[in-house]
């Protein structure tokens, strides 16, 4: 099982707001997009979303309403395992 798999795994990503160029800090009702774009991928998370998911529904958000490209990346000589990954469980 993916899941399964992943548990078993150190994870040591970074999802930033984006590169290099300059980031929205205002434009999400009360947050930054990238803030907002977040907290709606959790909050429509029914079950299980992996890191990598998640990037993918908030990079979308944010490149739709800021001039921002959201990052996704392991981190270099920090202990990342190939095939580790975040996982965010909704609790009931």
């Amino acid at each position: 099982d993916y899941i399964t798999k992943m548990l078993g795994k150190k994870t040591r990503t970074a999802l930033t707001s984006g590169g290099l160029e300059p980031v929205v800090d205002r434009g999400g009702e009360g947050h930054s997009v990238f803030a907002k774009a977040f907290l709606d991928a959790l909050g429509d998370n029914k079950g299980v979303m992996d890191g990598t998911q998640m990037f993918t529904r908030v990079r979308q958000q944010v490149r739709l309403n800021a001039d921002q490209t959201p990052q996704y990346s392991n981190i270099r000589l920090a202990g990342h395992e190939v095939g580790g990954d975040f996982l965010f469980v909704r609790r009931k």
